[in-house]
């Protein structure tokens, strides 16, 4: 017991983010894999990512994961032992580790969830707790209090809405709908008002230095791709006008399943939500003035939370050194 590691893991399409109580050491790596030849593993994390959309014909590499549900339990088990790996020792080989899994996973996503974690990983203990719960938990929230609270996570591939009091989540909602939807759309945009083909990582740059709701200041970029017509390299300087117009109907999308999630809470614990407002997490919220402009869709006021992109992880830590807290956990056999 005395020399035994425990860490929690924030496993994410975009990325897998790992600490360990004490918060002495964390990893923040690309959720990716790069092969060659349908058989060597040549990177995984962020070394895979730098390969990525650059990789020759015969080197896959992309996410285990795909709209917040693990695609390929292989490749992930794969990544997800090699970063944890960072935290063994001589006399800790093998850590414990609390892992975040989604609200309102099909039985599939469940199989998948219990094949990673009962395969090579070789973990000592397992022990898992809903998104929203460690969310609830890095933000500070009292969450084993009867107050009503409702979390937000907009991530890169999904929307995680969580109503969360007496330490459960009374309601929740998963969107297929977070940050590479709105790449995606901005490609699509791109495309048809430029006749221009970018890949995801140049519409990922824009969305996060162009991007603003309701209002900001109107810049533009130089992005390059290969033209529709002609098939040769070209660039083009897009605007914050394009880029806004691209996301407004994904961000509108989310902001209405906030609200309907909302009218579908119990009386009582909406009218603490009322009160306390709602807070977005997640690297989608970074969009300038998008708490803003979810909470005048919602008619309450809604906020901002800092380095949202890292309140999941956050929770966990709190979680791993708060006894009670714990006993939110459940057993791959619970799952």
């Amino acid at each position: 017991m005395l020399f035994r590691k425990i860490c929690g893991v924030d496993l994410g399409t975009d990325t897998i983010k790992i600490c360990d109580k004490n918060e002495k050491k964390y990893v923040c790596e690309k959720n990716m894999i790069a092969i060659r030849n349908q058989a060597k593993v040549i990177a995984v994390g962020s070394k895979a990512f730098e390969i990525y959309e650059k990789a020759p014909a015969n080197v896959e590499a992309g996410s285990p994961m795909q709209h917040g549900t693990i695609a390929d339990v292989k490749n992930l088990e794969i990544v997800l032992t090699q970063l944890l790996k960072r935290y063994t020792n001589l006399l800790a080989k093998h850590p414990d580790i609390i892992i975040t899994v989604p609200v309102g996973i099909s039985e599939l996503e469940r199989m998948a969830f219990g094949q990673l974690l009962t395969g090579s990983i070789r973990a000592k203990r397992v022990a898992l707790i809903e998104n929203g719960l460690a969310d609830a938990a890095g933000l500070g929230m009292p969450i084993l209090h009867p107050m009503g609270n409702m979390v937000v996570n907009m991530g890169a591939s999904t929307t995680d809405i969580g109503v969360i009091s007496e330490g459960k989540i009374i309601v929740g909602k998963r969107l297929g709908i977070g940050g590479f939807r709105l790449d995606e759309d901005i490609v699509t945009i791109v495309r048809r008002r430029y006749d221009l083909n970018i890949g995801h990582r140049s519409a990922e740059l824009l969305k996060n230095n162009l991007a603003y709701m309701l209002r900001g200041v109107s810049r533009q970029m130089k992005v390059c791709g290969i033209h529709a017509v002609t098939g040769l390299p070209v660039s083009v300087l897009v605007s914050s006008e394009d880029v806004n117009d691209a996301v407004a109907g994904s961000l509108l999308e989310i902001a209405e399943n906030v609200k309907t999630t909302l009218e579908r809470t119990p009386p009582q614990l909406a009218s603490d939500i009322y009160k306390n407002g709602v807070y977005l997490t997640g690297g989608l919220s970074q969009i300038p003035n998008c708490a803003e402009y979810v909470g005048q869709h919602l008619g309450v006021t809604t906020y901002n939370v800092p380095e949202p992109e890292a309140s999941t992880v956050r929770g966990l830590v709190r979680i791993m050194n708060d006894p009670e807290l714990r006993k939110l956990t459940f057993s791959v056999k619970d799952l």
